[in-house]
């Protein structure tokens, strides 16, 4: 009597058409991608379905349910071969029966001001110390956190920290001649003391080694398991130990050493992966296809930017196998032991994604902030962010984080970044080089999140020169110099010399005011708004470039009206005088408050210059020239503060061309 396979695997035509198929007991069916080679070089993974209608019942739901249209998404062919058992799954023991996933739930409260919103970092690998990569993660986020700050939003967080379990940091303590807790002690101290420099402003720095965090992880396993949504069974694929996972075939290619052997590695990463048979315990992931496709489809702002959000609906098109979350305790015994059963270690990037639960108390206080949660990543771990973790969530009874916000990487001179190169950047010799607020201007200004972007030492020195030295702090200088203003004071702004005019494109010249000057006003009146729409969107850099134009706008209004030729003695001259500096200084104000999460320490310089007190530095309050809409200005006539000094020195040009890691 004919049987259908419990290992059936099903792909959509070009027509997109599912199939249903069945074989005699003990034969098995194995559906691949059109032109991939039979045998162990080829498998990988499948998942069980365990199905167990007759041979002519209709398709189940899961086979015939809708897909998300997908632009990239290649029609799969069906191929037919004969596969021996011995290379698929075992059916395994019987496996409970999975609780549906809860409805998503929304955050604990709307949009607006009050809402708590906890911000994220990934955790980072602790074998080998920070670089600038790293860095440029905990700056999206910092920024992201202050600029939510300065804006009233509510209360936030800030999490970052330390992933110490796994194979690799076993392996590189084995190498370095010390355990893996001393290991992963130094190099958290180091992330520790970067972010910190760098004035990274986190509110929690999580290690994974932390009682805190194993309690948490050995919570959420039991919940997978209590909810069905775990089984033991045989694993086998190519796993690669520098990315902590298993590949599938169609992410790996040939590589031939200096030996002449030929070695499989990953397209991507170029790191070699060896082939792996293991009894672990496996997550059923193929039973969260629909859920994962709901969500992303009534979130279309889950994922961010737009490209990543498309890769994922991509991936979700495809095939979802199960995933194995543990490996065997004779091969890795550092890392958290699977709850009653000592012969297993959770997977490590099961026990590392929990660690934004772990930050908030879970079990027991997270639901005060979970899923008012915003995760920070570079996209090589997408997948692991926005489609496993919100799987496992949803499969522990929990919502998925509200947005998964993703960037690229950084390249130094067009090539990756890689120990063996030997130009892996360092970022404390970078902080000591370009100062801390001067790199993190660079990084955050010059880093698209949807490309890779470039480092070299000439490109930061030519932005910060330009744009902070000349531009923000060259402006600073001439309106504030005894010269120009010799009562160092907030002057008074004329109406009848920049009279307001209801279209200065369609009204004659009323006072002193060029059609130029009248486009600087609306340039930075809408500012603030434009801003905060590109942080919201996750294009900080393009709010740095608005900002670095308008800047510019105001060198040119300054350097068009030469306030420096105006006669102080004649009261006309005067008035006119003061309203340009008036203006020159509101503008400076306004770019001072923006700047703010991205320069701290030269935005609180410049806007200490101006006499604006710590309480009138929040965005929620921030007004652009009030005189101009007939309002009272609470600076004008104010007495300007201290001189602090030139804004930002200068940079000179290096000799060298990168600058090294340091050593471990």
């Amino acid at each position: 009597m004919p049987l259908p396979s419990p290992h059936l695997r099903v792909g959509s035509g070009s027509k997109g058409i599912s199939c249903w198929s069945s074989l005699h007991a003990g034969d098995l069916l194995k559906v691949t991608r059109h032109g991939a080679a039979p045998g162990p070089t080829s498998h990988r993974p499948r998942r069980p379905h365990g199905a167990r209608a007759a041979s002519r019942t209709p398709a189940p739901h899961w086979l015939s349910r809708p897909r998300p249209i997908c632009p990239r998404a290649r029609p799969l062919c069906l191929a037919v071969s004969m596969v021996p058992p011995s290379l698929w799954f075992p059916l395994a023991m019987p496996r409970p029966a999975l609780l549906l996933p809860p409805p998503l739930r929304r955050a604990s409260s709307t949009a607006g001001p009050g809402r708590r919103l906890l911000l994220s970092t990934p955790i980072f690998y602790a074998n080998g110390p920070p670089h600038i990569g790293h860095l440029y993660s905990a700056l999206l986020a910092d920024a992201l956190h202050r600029h939510r700050g300065l804006r009233g939003a509510g209360p936030g967080r800030l999490s970052t920290g330390t992933d110490e379990h796994g194979l690799k940091i076993q392996q590189a303590a084995a190498a370095a001649g010390t355990s893996p807790p001393e290991l992963c002690a130094r190099i958290s101290a180091l992330f520790h003391q970067a972010f910190t420099q760098a004035a990274i402003s986190f509110t929690d720095f999580i290690r994974t080694s932390e009682p805190r965090h194993c309690q948490a992880v050995c919570h959420f396993w039991a919940a997978l398991q209590e909810r069905g949504a775990l089984y033991k069974g045989s694993y086998e694929g190519w796993y690669c130990t520098a990315e902590e996972g298993f590949l599938p075939e169609s992410q790996l290619t040939e590589r031939v050493d200096a030996q002449g052997n030929i070695h499989k590695v990953s397209m991507e990463s170029g790191h070699e992966v060896h082939w792996t048979k293991e009894e672990n315990y496996m997550f059923k992931l193929s039973a969260f296809q629909d859920p994962l496709q709901k969500w992303l489809r009534n979130n279309p702002r889950a994922i961010s930017p737009e490209p990543f959000y498309q890769r994922v609906l991509c991936w979700l098109v495809e095939d979802l196998p199960d995933l194995s979350i543990s490996r065997e305790r004779s091969r890795l015994q550092w890392g958290i032991p699977v709850p009653s059963d000592s012969t297993q270690t959770i997977y490590v990037w099961v026990d590392a994604l929990v660690n934004y639960l772990s930050v908030l108390g879970y079990p027991e206080t997270h639901g005060e902030w979970w899923p008012a949660v915003h995760h920070v990543v570079g996209k090589d771990i997408l997948k692991f962010h926005a489609v496993y973790w919100p799987a496992l969530l949803m499969a522990a009874g929990l919502s998925p984080p509200e947005r998964i916000f993703v960037h690229s990487h950084w390249t130094v001179r067009g090539q990756k970044m890689s120990k063996s190169l030997g130009n892996v950047i360092d970022p404390f010799a970078c902080n000591e080089r370009y100062t801390v607020d001067g790199f993190r201007y660079f990084l955050l200004r010059q880093g698209v999140p949807e490309r890779d972007c470039d480092y070299y030492d000439e490109k930061v020195v030519k932005v910060l020169n330009s744009e902070l030295a000349d531009a923000l702090g060259g402006l600073l200088n001439r309106s504030t110099a005894p010269g120009i203003n010799p009562s160092n004071t907030y002057p008074c702004f004329s109406e009848t010399c920049f009279p307001k005019v209801v279209d200065y494109r369609e009204t004659e010249a009323l006072g002193r005011a060029a059609a130029e000057d009248y486009e600087l006003v609306v340039s930075v009146a809408s500012l603030p708004l434009q801003v905060a729409s590109y942080f919201e969107d996750f294009q900080i850099y393009k709010a740095l470039e608005c900002i670095a134009l308008c800047v510019r706008q105001t060198n040119g209004f300054f350097q068009r009206h030469r306030p420096w030729k105006l006669d102080r003695k004649d009261p006309t001259e005067k008035m006119w005088l003061d309203t340009i500096i008036h203006v020159t200084l509101e503008c400076l104000r306004v770019y001072g408050t923006l700047l703010q999460p991205v320069i701290p320490h030269i935005a609180d310089k410049l806007l200490s210059r101006l006499a604006v007190e710590p309480e009138e530095r929040k965005i929620s309050s921030l007004t652009f020239l009030p005189r101009y809409n007939g309002k009272p200005c609470p600076f004008e006539g104010r007495q300007l503060g201290p001189d602090t000094g030139i804004l930002f020195h200068r940079l000179e040009k290096s000799s060298q061309h990168q600058i090294e890691n340091k050593k471990l």
